[in-house]
């Protein structure tokens, strides 16, 4: 037995299929089958069943599944190691963020790591928060910053948990174009919000409230002139802000947008669940937990704009829902 039968076995766990698992370990699937075959005819034991319905653990599979994971993480984490002590100069930080982030905190994180770690170069790194997942356990990006609920979502019964540092909190506003007639409301409920001019994204903010407003509609996006599957964050934003449509935003990109004249007006919600929990994402060997704990320092004292540090959240007007 060795290091790759393990990782092979993980992968066949997690993708119930050997042509998905082979894909994802990079080897062909003959490969793969008969490594496992040998593996289990070494042990004297199946570690699967296999079945028109897939291919499941069985019940020796899923104790040694648990071992697995831990020796391939030590594994990983002693090159993590070697890595950190190779070179008198350190290696970038790339951080992962979504794209109601990344281009409204990219200074912000600057300035934090300039305290936080002196001596390392960040790279920011935009995606979504299932990608972002998995770019941190495949050792591609050193962190995420996601929403709770996105995390909770990702990992909900999850026998390969990942750590999750809650940072700050951060309120949703409904966002329209200056001068359209909702922009009169001093706030909104969710439900208020018109259904024929909603244009919303399939992908969740991470907000409670989100279940309260009305279903995406692609008749919506279209009427506008956007394809909103493949669009960007801020291109639906810009579109917004030449219609009659109206978005969600997100309060740090709010700020931005206010900064820059971006021509949009942003009402709060009155629902409870209209702030999201929002933190790091990291292994949980990280090697430098020293600067997660720098991160948040710096963050209880200089939180974004428009948001509100985790720790101080007794502060927080708005209420908050367990959930996010």
């Amino acid at each position: 037995m060795n290091l790759r039968d393990l990782q092979y076995v993980i992968a066949v766990a997690e993708h119930h299929n050997f042509t998905r698992a082979s894909q994802a370990v990079a080897v062909s699937q003959p490969a793969l089958s008969n490594q496992i075959k040998k593996l289990e005819a070494e042990l004297g034991v199946p570690i699967f069943e296999r079945s028109k319905d897939g291919v499941h653990l069985t019940a020796f599979g899923r104790d040694l599944i648990g071992q697995a994971r831990q020796v391939v993480e030590v594994v990983d984490s002693i090159g993590d190691l070697a890595r950190k002590h190779r070179t008198t100069e350190r290696p970038p930080i790339r951080l992962g963020m979504t794209p109601t982030l990344a281009a409204y905190l990219s200074l912000y994180f600057r300035d934090l790591f300039v305290q936080a770690a002196p001596d390392r170069k960040i790279i920011i790194v935009e995606e979504y928060p299932v990608a972002l997942a998995k770019m941190v356990e495949d050792r591609v990006i050193d962190m995420a910053f996601i929403a709770r609920k996105s995390f909770d979502h990702i990992y909900l019964g999850s026998k390969r948990p990942m750590d999750f540092t809650s940072l700050w909190l951060e309120p949703l506003y409904l966002g329209v174009r200056s001068g359209h007639p909702l922009s009169r409301k001093s706030s909104i409920w969710a439900h208020e919000v018109p259904a024929e001019q909603l244009i919303r994204f399939d992908i969740s903010f991470g907000y409670d409230l989100e279940r309260n407003l009305p279903d995406p509609s692609d008749t919506v996006a279209e009427a506008t002139g956007i394809d909103v599957k493949t669009a960007r964050f801020e291109t639906v934003c810009r579109y917004v802000a030449q219609s009659d449509a109206c978005t969600m935003v997100n309060a740090i990109a709010a700020e931005q947008f206010k900064r820059d004249g971006f021509g949009l007006a942003f009402i709060p919600f009155d629902d409870e669940g209209n702030m999201r929990e929002l933190g790091a994402l990291t292994r949980p060997q990280y090697p430098n937990p020293d600067i997660i704990d720098a991160l948040g320092r710096y963050v209880c004292e200089n939180p974004p704009h428009g948001t509100v540090a985790s720790r101080n959240a007794d502060m927080v007007r708005t209420p908050v829902s367990s959930g996010t």
